[in-house]
């Protein structure tokens, strides 16, 4: 098996470490002993296995980690937790939290993560309620607790949303998802301060812009993601894997752990590795290790207008680009290489903590990239303990003056790419808010 040592990628700068985060579905806890309890668990011994630790930033939880908003459910998933005190864990809850009309059990599950794991605690705002009185009717205040965060990780500014403390939802009534109006300002104020300080920007919501009750707010921040550049949603609700790219942002949408009819439960790892996002689905009952191609950009999910440089192939004119990827696994991988469609391996070096990296020859009519990680058990033959992300770059660029077109739906998941089993993405919708179960 020929391996070529790359070229020196650095030329003496610093290379950058991208953001790197695990996302584990919507959980909807019930009772310890329940399947998703055990499949949880699983997960977070996996995810606490990688080693060394520094490989990923945080573990995201989209919200509805219980599915009727109990205290008996939030202490299940507190146990979980507390068995991996060092694990970070960043976290919003879903309409499933507010399942009972209130969210006082979240809110004390909430406060510990605060004392415990240093979580900002929520933001106060003052909202209305609805209405109280007959004939004449009086519009009550409360003070709302807004579970939203801002902070930044590995130069990407990382806007945490809360789409369901300002809403009236509750079992019998339905969805109710709202951003508020206080909530909606702090928003739009980020998106500015990170456009004025030039770092780019992931969202983390529960749902799609496009699910906000209100028609007006679905436009007004699908149409607001869409002008800042938001480089990447993260969401869950849908319980189903899914990306849909608009020319300008990716939403991501990962399987469910709970009420889970897409496949094996898992959890995605996703990247932003300067001006490149990436994605993939790993499977729970996948065996070590697992590899995610941060860079170049698959055309499938390019930030449009694509240029050489937004798509990480600067250096096709001189016949190679630079390929980068990261792996986890409990162990070093024995070795990482990266080819060109069905062209030679090339070997692939750490350049920095979690960034394997090679400038690959580029032949002419080259349309394909597969980056292959080795565990150092494996003996020399079967499917287990190797592992293959597969990208298709782009290789056909915009012409630097396009224009895009604003999406008539902005935000919703119209722009969704079809199924693409190398990501995990089955593509049917499998689901109860499309296609699935009425869990």
């Amino acid at each position: 098996m020929p391996h070529e040592p790359p070229p020196n990628a650095a030329s003496g700068t610093p290379t950058r470490e991208p953001l790197v985060f695990l996302h584990v579905g919507d959980l909807h806890l019930t009772t310890p002993d329940a399947r998703n309890a055990d499949d949880f668990r699983a997960i977070l011994d996996q995810i606490a296995a990688i080693a060394p630790r520094h490989l990923f930033d945080f573990v995201y939880l989209p919200g509805d980690l219980a599915e009727n908003g109990w205290a008996c459910e939030y202490a299940i998933l507190a146990d979980a937790l507390a068995r991996h005190p060092q694990l970070p864990v960043r976290l919003i809850p879903g309409d499933h939290d507010r399942q009972q009309g209130a969210m006082d059990d979240f809110q004390a599950f909430h406060a510990g993560l605060v004392a415990s794991r240093a979580l900002e605690p929520p933001r106060i705002w003052t909202l209305d309620q609805p209405p109280v009185g007959s004939p004449v009717e009086t519009w009550p205040t409360a003070e709302i607790p807004h579970y939203c965060a801002c902070e930044d990780i590995r130069g990407v500014r990382c806007l945490f949303v809360d789409i369901v403390s300002p809403g009236y939802g509750r079992k019998g009534i339905g969805l109710d998802f709202r951003l508020g109006p206080h909530q909606t300002l702090w928003l739009s104020e980020a998106l500015v301060r990170a456009a004025e300080d030039g770092v780019p920007v992931a969202v983390f919501m529960h749902a799609y812009p496009d699910d906000l009750r209100e028609p007006d707010d679905r436009a007004d921040v699908g149409g607001l993601f869409w002008e800042a550049g938001v480089r990447l949603v993260e969401m869950g609700h849908t319980h189903y894997n899914e990306l849909a790219h608009d020319g300008r942002t990716l939403y991501a949408a990962a399987r469910s752990v709970g009420q889970n009819e897409d496949g094996s439960v898992g959890y995605a790892v996703s990247a932003i590795d300067g001006p490149v996002t990436s994605w993939r689905f790993k499977p729970l009952d996948r065996p070590w290790p697992f590899v995610l191609i941060t860079s170049p950009a698959d055309r499938r999910v390019a930030t449009r207008p694509t240029s050489k440089r937004n798509t990480g192939m600067k250096g096709i004119k001189r016949g190679r680009i630079k390929v980068r990827a990261v792996v986890l696994s409990e162990v070093p991988p024995k070795y990482v290489h990266c080819r060109a469609g069905t062209g030679a391996w090339h070997l692939m070096t750490l350049v920095t903590g979690r960034v394997y990296e090679a400038w690959l020859p580029w032949p002419k009519g080259a349309s394909e990239i597969q980056v292959e990680a080795v565990h150092p058990d494996w003996k020399g033959h079967g499917p287990d303990l190797v592992d293959t992300d597969v990208i298709e770059p782009v290789t056909v660029f915009d012409d630097p003056d396009l224009a895009l077109s604003i999406p008539t739906k902005p935000g919703s998941d119209v722009p969704r790419v079809d199924a693409w089993p190398e990501k995990g993405v089955r593509g049917d919708q499998l689901g109860p808010n499309r296609a699935g179960r009425k869990w």
